[in-house]
């Protein structure tokens, strides 16, 4: 999806979230909050965290780096870039699960299915920050180490759910995570721009 078309569909964001917030959010916040205990949310993104980060290190290991180094070159636009990028995959979330309910007979099935598939891309994204972030405290100290730098992260993200209420968590998990993912989201969104424009001027 073009940056264009991203912003077409934005205006439309409040109602296609209010379409599906209530019977998702609406279960899922609680359960966070009142049935599981703390230790038990900081070991659980911890292990998400960690398989998550895994993923990416196995398939796309190459990745860490190129983030690293675009984090650095505009390190105070990092969180920004990565807001826009949650912001972005959210958009295109809500807006296939929204045309599924609607084109679809079984429109409910289709949108629980991708919101599991938004979910999962989600905690890959989110881990893969955790990841860039402790490998870069890695890089301060000594050479870069993802093993290592995916343990810090996954640490950092059991804190924050350890130490805070649910909201707070949330918050700042995304806080760290968008950092991280800010060099790539800056890179992909400023080629995309570039790609645009070149064919617009043919």
């Amino acid at each position: 999806m073009s940056c264009d078309a991203v912003a077409s569909v934005a205006p439309t964001v409040p109602g296609l979230a209010a379409t599906i917030w209530d019977p998702v959010v609406g279960q899922l916040v609680p359960g966070v909050g009142t049935e599981l205990s703390k230790p038990i949310r900081g070991l659980v993104s911890f292990v998400l965290v960690l398989m998550g980060g895994a993923l990416v290190l196995r398939l796309r290991r190459n990745y860490v780096d190129e983030s690293i180094n675009a984090i650095l070159d505009s390190p105070a636009m990092a969180v920004l870039y990565g807001i826009a990028g949650y912001v972005i995959v959210a958009i295109v979330g809500l807006y296939g699960a929204t045309t599924l309910a609607r084109l679809s007979v079984a429109g409910g099935v289709f949108v629980r299915i991708v919101i599991l598939i938004s979910s999962a891309f989600v905690l890959v994204l989110t881990s893969f920050g955790f990841l860039v972030v402790g490998t870069l405290l890695t890089g301060i100290l000594r050479n870069r180490q993802p093993a290592l730098g995916l343990l810090i992260g996954a640490s950092l993200s059991a804190v924050s759910w350890i130490l805070l209420s649910p909201a707070g968590s949330i918050v700042s998990s995304l806080a760290i995570a968008a950092f991280g993912i800010g060099g790539s989201a800056r890179v992909w969104i400023h080629s995309e721009r570039t790609v645009e424009t070149e064919l617009g001027g043919r």
